[in-house]
């Protein structure tokens, strides 16, 4: 946060490079976004990035030497709580959106649809325990979102602290290339299931 708003304070007609890079960020995650969810994805936009910039600065952080190697400076993504509050936020999100845009009784009305007894009254109890069995779907996705973000960061620093004392040099930085590449996968993931 104090990076991008040193980087865009002033804002400046013709920008610096600080102001550009912030700009390009953005104006990228913002393209790719909307590619993803179209026209009606521009107002998740700032979740999307923030969510994005937030979760792949925190799993790189875990990768600065003193900061994977020492347990209460460990990365924010490697600890169930941070993950599990980010998981919430896109949880109660993505149900908020659901209900004002398609009303309460409207968006209860996808997972209890009622419609199918009309084809029969064994047709409309499929529909309704698939519905059902939706709904309960719906209450897992903020902790598979979280769990699989935690266990992969946490995973990974596990993995990097026991490879590096084991080893000199050679295979940790193999490592470190390969937890880069984790970290930006992860925060994507996160990002575009939330979007």
């Amino acid at each position: 946060i104090v990076l991008v708003v040193a980087g865009t304070r002033p804002r400046r007609e013709i920008p610096g490079p600080f102001q550009n890079a912030v700009e390009f960020v953005y104006e990228s995650l913002s393209n790719f976004g909307t590619s993803l969810g179209g026209p009606k994805a521009k107002g998740f936009i700032p979740l999307f990035a923030s969510l994005f910039v937030l979760i792949i600065l925190s799993n790189w952080s875990g990768l600065i030497p003193p900061i994977g190697k020492i347990h209460e400076l460990r990365a924010p993504t490697s600890d169930i709580n941070v993950t599990l509050g980010l998981a919430l936020v896109s949880f109660v999100t993505f149900h908020v959106s659901g209900m004002r845009a398609l009303g309460v009784g409207g968006y209860f009305g996808k997972f209890f649809s009622l419609r199918e007894f009309k084809n029969g009254v064994a047709a409309g109890l499929i529909a309704l325990f698939v519905g059902l069995m939706e709904f309960i779907l719906e209450f897992v996705k903020p902790i598979t979102l979280a769990m699989r973000l935690f266990g992969n960061i946490y995973g990974g620093e596990l993995a990097l602290a026991v490879i590096t004392s084991l080893t000199i040099a050679i295979i940790p930085v193999a490592l470190i290339g390969l937890e880069v590449f984790v970290g930006f996968v992860q925060a994507l993931i996160f990002s575009v299931l939330t979007l």
